[in-house]
């Protein structure tokens, strides 16, 4: 499906009335339980959050979450601990620390598959939490990532994460580097960008920034453009094994998007620098373009101002428009956790009304507290918040369990590389899935 338009003016309102009603609850609630939460609290940030560091706009939220909580209970405190951006070292710091009975607090980690192996063994249930505190299921959305078999069940289902954030991807673009290359307006499919790559390259412009050490820049855009190729099951037939990997809905759109390393449209260190990084050559104005999701708004605009352009990322398929989205990241509170309502306490001011208010304001990511995200001003979140409103499928290495995405990821960098052709690393996804215990 394309991005819907938005709702009549009545039921937008009518359905931000309630979700703010829901907020109010919330907020009643946690001054309720006030009494038996605080203390102090140890926080791991892990996925996106993991390039927390002091001065970042992660940070900045990170660090008013902190405020308010040592604000309403004196004496308190709250650590960071920035977890390894590579996941498959966050795999193993994580499963060390359950192991141990060494855990944090709380833990803010990837939604899906990266919290769906913890659950039943290592997290915390917290369907008693959410349930007595008034409204709090009904403020916020993009929740079935967050739960038992990925379906919450309209708050029925067992819950073991709260969702924070959610998104999916798009392409930047530097407008000033468009009119420079004489480019009336962003591509939208795969062959404009091998066009416009051509021209951006006779003006010594580099026409895209691309960062793949670890697989996630290539699996950015082709789970992306599985959106035009697929329909809304199929990203569930891949996951229960009913889908191969090298069925030409997968390896169709990894074909293409290799085109854009063999003709020289990305940064010659594409294949060993790390995607966040890749950033540096789009904010310093060295590249025209660039794909990523809604997490470096704030960051884009600081660097490019009125120069700053988004668009729907291309797509190679025979569905061109269709999107692909869920929730990105969610709080767990692990079992052994000494503080486990302090942690509680802090989640619910990360996703309240305020917290999630700064996070759009210092981030510019889509909050998945509804009555926040209904009221959104900045134009890029809000065209974030329009493709993420209808997806035509999920991401995939969102549903699939952890240790089949790291199987992929590698696989991917390897055919976006060149070390392989992209039916071969499709077809080494699904031997490896033979060995592989999930």
């Amino acid at each position: 499906m394309t991005g819907s338009k938005r709702r009549a003016a009545a039921v937008a309102a009518a359905v931000l009335v309630g979700a703010l009603t829901a907020t109010a609850g919330l907020a009643a609630s946690s001054s309720h339980k006030s009494a038996k939460a605080g203390g102090s609290i140890t926080v791991w940030l892990s996925g996106t959050y993991a390039g927390a560091t002091p001065g970042s706009t992660y940070r900045k939220w990170l660090d008013a979450i902190a405020t308010r909580y040592k604000a309403k209970y004196p004496g308190s405190s709250v650590k960071f601990v920035l977890t390894p951006i590579n996941n498959a070292q966050f795999t193993a710091q994580i499963a060390a620390a359950f192991a141990s009975k060494r855990v944090p607090d709380v833990m803010l980690v990837y939604s899906g598959g990266y919290t769906t192996p913890y659950m039943l063994s290592s997290l915390q249930k917290l369907n008693d939490r959410v349930n007595a505190t008034s409204g709090f299921y009904a403020s916020q959305g993009a929740w079935d990532l967050s739960c038992l078999n990925l379906n919450c069940k309209g708050g029925k289902g067992d819950i073991y994460a709260i969702p924070n954030d959610e998104g999916s991807y798009a392409l930047y673009y530097n407008k000033a580097l468009f009119k420079k290359a004489g480019i009336a307006r962003p591509p939208k499919t795969y062959n404009e960008v091998l066009a416009d790559c051509k021209i951006f390259k006779s003006k010594g412009i580099l026409p895209l920034a691309y960062g793949d050490r670890d697989g996630y820049s290539t699996d950015n855009w082709v789970t992306y453009d599985y959106a035009s190729y697929m329909g809304p099951n199929d990203i569930n037939l891949v996951n229960t094994g009913k889908m191969k990997y090298a069925n030409p809905k997968l390896v169709k759109p990894l074909q293409a998007l290799v085109k854009f390393k063999q003709q020289g449209c990305v940064n010659p260190d594409a294949s060993t620098h790390e995607n966040n990084d890749a950033n540096s050559y789009f904010t310093s104005g060295k590249a025209a373009m660039v794909q990523m999701f809604p997490f470096v708004i704030k960051q884009f605009e600081q660097a490019l101002g009125k120069n700053l352009g988004i668009t729907k990322l291309p797509q190679s398929g025979p569905h061109p428009g269709r999107t692909a989205a869920n929730s990105f990241h969610n709080w767990v509170i692990p079992k052994n956790a000494k503080n486990p309502d302090g942690a509680w306490a802090f989640i619910q001011m990360a996703v309240d009304s305020k917290g999630a208010t700064d996070l759009e304001n210092i981030v510019g990511a889509l909050p998945t507290n509804r009555a926040v995200l209904a009221a959104a001003k900045d134009p890029f979140t809000r065209f974030f918040a329009q493709v993420a409103a209808h997806p035509q499928v999920p991401l995939l290495d969102s549903i699939v369990p952890l240790k089949v995405a790291l199987l992929y990821y590698v696989q991917l960098q390897a055919a976006f590389s060149g070390k392989t052709s992209p039916l071969q690393a499709m077809q080494n996804v699904d031997k490896g899935l033979k060995t592989l215990n999930p």
